[in-house]
């Protein structure tokens, strides 16, 4: 039994070699999903290290997407460790918009799904610029936030940014379970179990 346990030895030292290796990193998606409101595009700007401010070479614009009541910002995997701020701009319109829920996803994987009451709430909101008011329904789990026609946005607290580029995926949990469906089937084959 012992001579069998050091065979695994080896095997085990590979397998947490393979998962703690570094390896791709996988796109970071923030989709926020709404139940009211107008306009073409939202903007998410981010500073990182080497240049710690938002400006028009940091962004990205996507079109909300009417079909499914949502935006959904695609941050590069160069990103990774590297951003330091996020800003979310709104429609240059004048409106109450109404947001029902906030996900990071990275990975093919969900990681993080946030209550809109808790991810727009204040101690969550570092700055905000025309933005006329933020009001949260908890027993609806939704957040109203009223704008302005030109430059809404809300600047996101430093501890919000880093929950939220903290979700990379590296895919060492589809590594780990890789490595467990590889040993299991290793073991279920020593006990020859289908004879």
């Amino acid at each position: 039994m012992k001579k069998k346990l050091m065979c695994l030895i080896p095997v085990f030292i590979l397998m947490i070699a393979f998962i703690l290796l570094p390896s791709r990193t996988s796109n970071l998606y923030l989709r926020i999903y709404f139940e009211e409101i107008a306009g073409e595009h939202c903007t998410l700007y981010y500073s990182t290290d080497a240049m710690d401010v938002f400006c028009l070479g940091q962004h990205q614009t996507s079109e909300i997407d009417y079909d499914r009541k949502m935006v959904e910002f695609n941050l590069d995997p160069s990103l990774d460790g590297h951003i330091t701020g996020l800003r979310l701009d709104f429609p240059n319109t004048e409106q109450l918009i109404c947001i029902s829920n906030v996900t990071i996803s990275s990975g093919g994987i969900v990681k993080r799904q946030y209550n809109p009451c808790k991810f727009f709430a204040d101690e969550t909101i570092a700055s905000s610029h025309n933005i006329a008011g933020i009001s949260s329904v908890p027993s609806r789990a939704r957040v109203y936030i009223s704008t302005s026609p030109e430059e809404s946005y809300l600047i996101f607290s430093d501890a919000l940014c880093r929950q939220i580029t903290d979700s990379y995926s590296h895919y060492r949990l589809t590594k780990a379970a890789f490595c467990v469906f590889l040993l299991a089937c290793f073991l279920l084959a020593r006990r020859k179990i289908f004879k």
